[in-house]
């Protein structure tokens, strides 16, 4: 699916004006850390059986 020019320069503007720094990769970060936490919960989980 192609994104026309417009709808790339609306994306990109999104993410400068953004309050987090680096907002285009944080949120990467951000799944990967939940992601993390997750596989935590469920090994300490299955643990206590």
């Amino acid at each position: 699916m192609v994104q026309t020019q417009a709808a790339m320069e609306a994306y990109n503007a999104y993410w400068v004006n953004s309050p987090v720094p680096a907002a285009e990769v944080m949120w990467m970060v951000v799944v990967l850390i939940v992601a993390i936490l997750a596989l935590w919960q469920a090994r300490t989980f299955v643990s206590q059986f």
